[in-house]
């Protein structure tokens, strides 16, 4: 009875597959922001600190259905409510 490791995991950024244009940008800033994080905190600077927030923020709104891809299947169903 073995679990995929990623059931019990949290995860930060929408599936690639599952982002419009905007959301693949989305993901691309928050991939930099980690990025630039990490030369900041070998660096010794601050500023790193911020860096991975905006990368987490980045992140999280991956999520929002803005950023989501959407069918037509999805439209007509948004409609109906």
């Amino acid at each position: 009875m073995e679990q995929d490791w990623t059931q019990n995991n949290i995860k930060m950024i929408a599936p690639w597959h599952n982002t419009n244009l905007q959301g693949k940008l989305m993901t691309v800033g928050c991939l930099l922001n980690v990025f630039v994080a990490v030369l900041f905190a070998t660096n010794g600077s601050w500023y790193s600190i911020f860096s991975i927030s905006v990368a987490a923020w980045c992140g999280m709104w991956t999520y929002h259905p803005r950023y989501q891809h959407q069918d037509a299947k999805d439209i007509n169903e948004g409609r109906e409510e």
